[in-house]
């Protein structure tokens, strides 16, 4: 028998999955003369039709689709050789299980992770969104490697003893206003006493998760809506509607409707935010765990 190139297999498989020479041509990228010229040499190697044409496109003859079926096999096992190639020079891929409380899960694991994998292309990651305490419960019951939680007033204290801790930027708090909105336009800091008479936009979900609430130092604040995403306390904002608190690590993914302005505040101790992982931390973990602390 005649050998078969990998071309001539390539486009026995795409024809006989597509069922005409032009859907075969536009899967692989080819005219669709460069294809039919492709079947013809699978076909003479062959010594028989793989496909019969019709008005409506091509099938399968019998040896059609034994040599569909043979090509799928050969192509995955070649794939699988060059992916089994790239481990034996560049190591097998790791994966790293990763978790985040919901606003940093937003914006600061993604690019993190994105970082990450420019460093080491080999990694792999499973995501969970949780609150703190139920992501160190994870990182202890060792369901999760690295845990990026948060803890300070107005949040329960994760029981972080015998864990590895990693301090993360972005621990601040700011106000988002509407584009145009007077808060706007102020230069630094606003001071607190600014927000008193606002209305505000605050988290809403279930009891045992914390939320983002108005200002906290604020002690009697207008609530006008409360919202259980941050799409829709951000469509409210952006309509005017009022003004919610977002963490400081929220800032790359605001919409371009919403201007964040820092707020002057004494009295506000401020949150932590922490990478946490096992005390049996590997290389691979140090490597998210950095890509995590870069701005």
């Amino acid at each position: 028998m005649p050998e078969l190139s990998l071309s001539a297999l390539s486009a026995v498989r795409a024809v006989a999955a597509h069922g005409s020479l032009s859907g075969a041509a536009r899967a692989l990228g080819y005219s669709q003369p460069a294809i039919s010229r492709q079947v013809a040499a699978a076909e003479k190697a062959a010594g028989q039709p793989l496909f019969v044409r019709g008005v409506r496109g091509v099938r399968t003859t019998s040896a059609g689709e034994l040599v569909a079926r043979f090509a799928a096999e050969t192509l995955v096992g070649l794939d699988r050789l060059g992916e089994r190639l790239d481990e034996l020079t560049q190591g097998p891929e790791v994966r790293v299980r990763v978790g985040a409380f919901p606003a940093a899960n937003a914006a600061l694991l993604p690019f993190a992770l994105a970082r990450a994998l420019r460093q080491q292309p080999r990694l792999s990651f499973t995501i969970t969104e949780a609150s703190s305490p139920q992501l160190v419960n994870q990182v202890i019951g060792k369901r999760l490697d690295v845990a990026v939680v948060a803890s300070g007033p107005g949040l329960p204290l994760p029981a972080l003893e015998g864990l590895r801790i990693a301090p993360l930027p972005g621990g601040e708090l700011r106000v988002a206003v509407p584009r145009g909105h007077p808060l706007a336009e102020l230069e630094g800091a606003v001071p607190v006493r600014e927000l008193a008479h606002m209305s505000w936009i605050v988290g809403k979900g279930a009891r045992d998760e914390p939320q983002f609430g108005a200002w906290p130092t604020l002690t009697e604040p207008h609530i006008a809506f409360r919202a259980a995403t941050w799409h829709s306390r951000f469509g409210l904002v952006a309509a005017g509607l009022g003004i919610c608190v977002v963490p400081d690590i929220f800032a790359p993914v605001v919409p371009e409707t919403i201007h964040l302005v820092r707020v002057d505040d004494p009295n506000w101790l401020g949150r932590r935010i922490m990478a946490v992982t096992r005390s049996e931390v590997t290389e691979v973990h140090e490597t998210v765990i950095r890509a995590l602390r870069e701005p």
